[in-house]
């Protein structure tokens, strides 16, 4: 009986790995294309934002650019979560941190502002939930 109820355990631990994984992996997918973007196409990125346009356009490259490499510092925590949990708690109060200050600046910024703040909130939850059960 006991055993049954460690495998049962185990599966749904496993579970929750990986949709804590995929959506982690997704949202990092979208920063990638975002800062892409930023670097090949800032004119199209500050039209669909609302923005004017990125004059000088070196700051919005360089911003991609930030944002790929902050990106990039999550990939120990994608790969082992439960292992490596500095860079996914970081990374849930990064995206709040940020959230913030888009909703503070406003314009067309709010879309980062919902952006960011629906996936520390989706983060967070499947995070915590992944880890309190795994603890156990």
């Amino acid at each position: 009986m006991t055993n049954s109820r460690v495998t049962g355990s185990t599966d749904k631990v496993h579970r929750r790995l990986v949709t804590y994984q995929c959506i982690l992996g997704f949202n990092m997918f979208l920063h990638l294309v975002i800062g892409l973007g930023c670097i090949f196409l800032p004119y199209f990125v500050s039209s669909s934002l609302g923005l004017p346009p990125p004059v000088p356009k070196g700051w919005i490259m360089g911003w991609g650019a930030t944002l790929i490499l902050v990106t990039a510092l999550y990939i120990p925590g994608l790969r082992d979560p439960l292992g490596t949990r500095y860079p996914n708690w970081c990374g849930v109060g990064g995206r709040i941190w940020m959230a913030t200050v888009w909703f503070v600046i406003g314009g067309g910024l709010l879309a980062f502002a919902v952006f960011d703040a629906s996936f520390a909130a989706i983060l967070a939850c499947l995070y915590y939930r992944l880890v309190s059960l795994a603890d156990r």
